[in-house]
């Protein structure tokens, strides 16, 4: 009789272990030691731990930056840089712009200029766009006949062969960009006026009040001031009057920010120098 009775107890015992087992595994939950055996114990639940574990997905950070593919054609750097320098044999597609009668601009980016010139026209101001599209040759041309200028200027010499000829063209190079490093040859710039003028333009004393309507809206149809006198040391030009076309979204980001292009660019392409 003692002996069923005790083995009894035993039974009830080993069910209560196994209970308690059971109701631990239910809840997931482990102790474990943190800092060795003088550490303190906490509970973990391996469900929290895998969740932790598992890798995170990347957030999507917006820095304010313009999200563009930046190597399409109309945010393409030119400079005199052999890396920027455009072939004699880039030749966009054009077509006339609207008010003129020879002035060309990229034929897919027109309607955004001929819109911002009737804009203007609108608003009460009269223009005049001095240069837009130059082919290779065209460009080569001008910087030549500036060249033979100041060699006969400087030198009095008409030689091209003459070693001083090459110190004209050097200087030159400040004057009248050189071949393949011009922007008007992509097609995507233009140098506008208040009015024609038959000498050398002075921007101040141009209407300042054009102009400054035009630095206020022309981002809106995709442009930008791309010489700006203030930004000299970081473009190499001081043309106030020159705008180039960089899209819409590109455009509002540079005008806003009173950045100039060799910034925005360099953002995109961190080992650009300038």
């Amino acid at each position: 009789m003692r002996q069923k009775v005790s083995w009894l107890l035993s039974m009830a015992f080993l069910l209560v272990v196994l209970a308690g087992i059971v109701v631990s595994r239910a809840e997931h939950r482990s102790e474990v030691i943190l800092g060795g055996t003088d550490g303190a114990i906490v509970q973990s639940d391996p469900a929290a731990f895998l969740k932790a574990a598992a890798t995170p997905e990347p957030e999507e950070v917006d820095d304010g930056w313009p999200d563009i593919d930046i190597t399409q054609a109309q945010y393409r750097m030119v400079n005199d840089d052999t890396e920027f320098l455009l072939p004699s044999s880039y030749e966009p597609d054009c077509g006339i712009i609207s008010g003129t009668k020879y002035m060309m601009f990229s034929f897919e980016h027109l309607p955004y200029l001929d819109a911002m010139i009737q804009a203007a026209q609108d608003a009460g101001f009269s223009i005049y766009i001095a240069a837009a599209y130059r082919t290779y040759s065209y460009q080569t041309q001008m910087f030549n006949a500036k060249t033979s200028q100041l060699a006969q200027e400087m030198f009095g010499i008409t030689d091209y062969l003459d070693p001083r000829y090459q110190e004209a063209a050097e200087k030159a190079k400040g004057i009248v960009m050189y071949p393949g490093s011009s922007e008007h040859q992509l097609g995507l710039a233009i140098d506008i006026w208040d009015r024609q003028y038959n000498r050398t333009p002075l921007y101040e004393n141009m209407d300042q009040e054009f102009f400054e309507w035009l630095d206020a809206h022309c981002a809106d149809y995709g442009f930008i001031k791309r010489y700006p006198t203030r930004k000299l040391l970081l473009t190499g030009w001081d043309e106030p009057w020159h705008y180039r076309y960089v899209g819409i979204d590109a455009a509002k980001f540079i005008m806003e920010k009173g950045i100039c292009y060799e910034e925005f660019y360099k953002h995109y392409m961190p080992d650009f120098k300038y």
